[in-house]
């Protein structure tokens, strides 16, 4: 089924839930994950994004499934996702739902709507 699995998180609880969904998937099927991070340029030097993966790879550890974490700076997330997904060969992307509301999402769109309408592999959306 699927051998690895590309799991996006922005740090926040909702993104949690797409890890953790992730990860007991990864479980399951006998996959391996790596694990993005993307670095927006206005939070670049505001946020402690290690411990972010940190939290991340040690779910991994307890759920005993081989586990790349990895963070990425200055390009739009959902480039930065797809692009990870491509260069690593996953084959999945596991994701929560998150974002924006309102004027915003007109404006903008999500990252996980961005990821779906431009992802090559299967997207996964966790709510």
């Amino acid at each position: 089924m699927y051998r690895h699995i590309l799991i996006p998180t922005d740090g926040s609880e909702l993104a949690w839930r797409g890890v953790a969904h992730g990860m007991d998937l990864a479980k399951c099927v006998g996959a391996r994950v790596s694990t993005i991070f993307v670095v927006e340029p206005l939070f670049a030097v505001t946020g402690d994004f290690a411990s972010v993966l940190d939290r991340v790879a040690s779910a991994a550890n307890e759920a005993r499934v081989p586990c790349e974490t990895f963070q990425v700076e200055s390009i739009p997330p959902h480039e930065a996702i797809i692009a990870a997904a491509e260069e690593k060969g996953c084959d999945l992307i596991v994701m929560s739902s998150h974002g924006l509301s309102g004027f915003s999402m007109v404006l903008m769109g999500s990252v996980t709507n961005r990821v779906l309408a431009q992802a090559k592999i299967p997207v996964l959306v966790c709510r």
